[in-house]
């Protein structure tokens, strides 16, 4: 789990900032209408400049979650994304090439989704039938990855890929949330035909999947903060690679 004195190396303060500020306000610690702490506050919390917390707030009012006063106060606009998911829905459908910007947009949507479902998920007590269908997405991964060893058998890559997204799309589904959902199964072909050109060996395979089955089983004993933490992790590395890509 990422606290406040704790900054990534492959983040700007900015960014961290603005993540846990923004996993902070989604999980309602601060709600509509609340003012978040002022900037000299947060800049002591994150030993960060005040410049980076007044990026980390234009990022934060750009999706809709914020917004800023003259005094430079921040105050809550909204506890979801759902408003900044339908903007990015309609710049991404109104493009046929999609940009890396709003593939980008698309990606971190779907980070904050899947670290809100594992949340959620793992404190659910009617759970076991979504965790049931992640455990078979994933012994079929796992059943898959030895005939991968050679990169020769394309069907299973294939095979793999789609499996895969099923994993995902199911641990989006549990969110219960139907706009978020739907409009995620509209774009996500579009972001996973990007992802598709990502270089991934058999040991980053075999990782991966790895970390997928630590993921149903901290889900399966409610472990919520080792399921947030695994989420955050396994798409965070998935993100910076993407962001490598020349689009």
């Amino acid at each position: 789990m990422m606290n406040g004195s704790t900054i990534s190396g492959s983040e700007t303060k900015s960014t961290t900032i603005a993540n846990k500020l923004e996993e902070e306000i989604l999980a309602k610690k601060y709600k509509a209408g609340e003012n978040l702490p002022s900037q000299h506050e947060l800049a002591s919390q994150f030993n960060a400049s005040s410049r980076s917390v007044r990026e980390a707030f234009k990022n934060l009012e750009a999706k809709g979650l914020i917004k800023v006063k003259q005094g430079k106060k921040a105050i809550v606009q909204s506890n979801s994304l759902d408003q900044f998911v339908e903007s990015l829905s309609a710049s991404m459908i109104s493009k046929q090439a999609p940009d890396k910007k709003l593939l980008t947009d698309l990606m971190q949507v779907r980070t904050t989704i899947e670290v809100s479902a594992s949340r959620e998920l793992s404190r659910d007590p009617n759970r076991m039938l979504i965790v049931r269908s992640l455990d078979r997405a994933c012994t079929k991964m796992e059943h898959l990855l030895p005939t991968m060893e050679t990169g020769k058998d394309l069907e299973a890559l294939k095979q793999f890929k789609a499996t895969e997204f099923e994993f995902h799309a199911a641990l989006i589904k549990s969110n219960d949330n139907i706009i978020l959902s739907s409009i995620y199964e509209n774009l996500a072909p579009q972001l996973y035909a990007a992802m598709d050109r990502l270089p991934e060996t058999y040991g980053e395979q075999r990782k991966k999947v790895n970390e997928y089955r630590y993921l149903v089983e901290a889900l399966e004993n409610g472990q919520t903060d080792l399921a947030v933490a695994l989420t955050l992790v396994n798409l965070t590395n998935i993100r910076d690679k993407f962001e490598t890509l020349d689009l």
